[in-house]
């Protein structure tokens, strides 16, 4: 469910970014709106869904599950994007401009770049985040590793619980670690921090 809804949210939300990145003040309104719908209580965000979708007779299942995810994923990835264009040295741009570079230049050459490794720390937090919002798409009909979590407790079996838990658990930490590595990868060298030996 996690792989289907981020790469939607990033497809929405990159742009988004890019768009309002020139343009403070609907910047305001589009991050005050992504929070709002963050603020929304993971629990109460899928109830919303299932209703919406009712009529199309998709309420239940994957359906309502991605969508959530997918809006609970916003508001990092859009923040962080808008956050890392705008946090580009100024003379940096000014010398791109008299080197006659182009605005579309600017933004894909230099912008771009050096922005990535701020849009992919987004983009992790996103996905770590949407693991946890997973859990209880399993209430929507949806399955996941929610179910044994909430399986367990209806049965009090605790050990069913634990175990959904841990794997739960295990999957945030591993996706964590795999995608800070690919930030480190897709990030330019020189932006790298280099440890000096004492």
């Amino acid at each position: 469910m996690v792989l289907l809804s981020i790469p939607f949210s990033i497809a929405i939300s990159v742009p988004i970014g890019f768009y309002i990145s020139p343009r403070p003040k609907m910047a305001r309104v589009v991050i005050y709106i992504a929070s709002i719908l963050m603020t929304i209580p993971s629990l109460a965000l899928f109830g919303i869904m299932v209703v919406l979708l009712a009529p199309f007779n998709i309420g239940l299942g994957k359906v309502p599950a991605v969508l959530a995810i997918m809006l609970y994923s916003l508001l990092p990835i859009i923040r962080n994007t808008y956050t890392a264009l705008n946090q580009v040295s100024p003379r940096m741009i000014e010398a791109a401009r008299g080197m006659g570079l182009t605005k579309g230049q600017i933004l894909f050459r230099i912008k771009l770049p050096l922005s990535i490794p701020v849009i992919m720390a987004g983009v992790r937090n996103a996905v770590v985040l949407g693991i946890s919002v997973a859990t209880f798409a399993s209430l929507v009909g949806a399955g996941g590793l929610g179910y044994y979590i909430f399986s367990g407790i209806s049965r009090t079996n605790f050990l069913m619980v634990l175990s959904g838990a841990l794997v739960v658990s295990f999957l945030g930490i591993a996706v964590n670690i795999l995608l800070t590595k690919m930030e480190d990868l897709v990030t330019p060298k020189g932006l790298k921090i280099t440890r000096v030996k004492e």
